[in-house]
């Protein structure tokens, strides 16, 4: 039987949920100082732009900005500015391993909670200027933020956005659009440089999946989905099984009966507890599928799962540096 997945289990920002940590809001005496460069080559304000929640603009340069989502974070610290806040990843620290070398002070970290960050915490750092184009909680917190400061959100859909979208979006609003373009065309030159470097993906198809609970496993269906989208830049396709999956969320729940819909060229799983990895490598389905018995199954940590889960100008550079190399070899056995 298919089911619908929640959302969340997929969400790279929840991870831990699933895994059973938890990330920790904190804050210091030791946030940034304002982003006194943000307006460094700009064009004049006062700058608008447009989005399906509504309009942000901003009158003059930004010097206090909260970044809620990786994307949003990423794209802010490659045009040279540092937030007062952020929020949380999964990872330690609630920073992402690609974003903390580009950190030069200690933001905010604000943990979500169900609904996203707490309104209260984000006006205690006296933002001009809150980013969550690419946040996956944006929906439930827009009404409450907006009002405190401008707040930006997707174009497409929560958590559709490709990278480019809101590095646009924040290259505009800080003044910096001619620098965006060229961050943007650099990682885009190392995205095309991957079909190059490794000719055998081209063609090949894939499935990305979560193991977290016992007799079930969550899976990446949608083609819409941004961590689908990078693969397919690779020339790389979803399995067909698998695009087949209805659903109105981007990943379904199936029960390990039905785990041959995940067989593809290259199989890869993140598993949120070590047990949950050890009883789906032991299951004979799985261990009967074409690709894991191929040498085609790649298990993935944390770390190798959302940096390809969540898309970023920061991120898609480490998983072709860092984890790509794994897919392809898998491919190649």
């Amino acid at each position: 039987m298919t089911v619908s997945i929640n959302i969340r289990a997929l969400a790279p920002v929840l991870v831990l949920a699933l895994a059973g940590g938890t990330v920790a809001a904190c804050g210091n005496d030791d946030s940034p100082e304002p982003a006194t460069e943000a307006s460094s080559g700009a064009a004049a304000y006062p700058v608008t732009i447009n989005h399906k929640l509504g309009t942000t603009t901003l009158e003059k340069a930004p010097e206090r900005i909260v970044a809620l989502s990786d994307a949003d974070l990423d794209a802010l610290l490659l045009l040279g500015i540092q937030p007062v806040g952020v929020g949380a990843s999964v990872h330690e620290g609630g920073i992402t391993p690609w974003a903390k070398p580009k950190l030069t002070g200690k933001p905010t970290v604000l943990e979500p909670g169900d609904n996203g960050v707490d309104p209260e915490q984000v006006a205690k750092l006296n933002p001009d200027l809150v980013l969550a184009g690419g946040d996956y909680y944006v929906d439930s917190e827009y009404k409450a933020l907006s009002p405190l400061a401008p707040t930006t959100a997707y174009e497409t859909g929560p958590f559709e956005d490709p990278w480019q979208t809101t590095l646009r979006q924040v290259a505009k609003l800080v003044g910096k659009v001619e620098q965006g373009e060229q961050v943007i065309k650099d990682v885009e030159a190392k995205i095309a440089g991957v079909r190059t470097t490794y000719p055998a993906l081209v063609g090949k198809t894939f499935s990305l999946s979560q193991a977290f609970e016992a007799g079930t496993i969550g899976v990446l269906r949608s083609p819409e989905d941004t961590g689908v989208k990078s693969f397919n830049a690779f020339g790389m396709e979803l399995a067909p099984a698998v695009k087949e999956l209805k659903s109105e969320d981007f990943a379904v729940t199936l029960s390990l009966e039905k785990i041959a819909t995940i067989d593809a060229d290259v199989v890869m799983v993140y598993a949120t507890e070590p047990q949950f990895k050890s009883a789906l490598e032991a299951n004979t389905l799985f261990k009967n599928l074409k690709a894991v018995k191929g040498g085609h199954y790649v298990p993935l940590d944390l770390v190798q799962f959302t940096s390809l889960r969540n898309p970023s100008p920061l991120s898609t550079p480490y998983f072709i540096d860092n984890v790509l190399p794994k897919v392809a070899a898998a491919v190649a056995s």
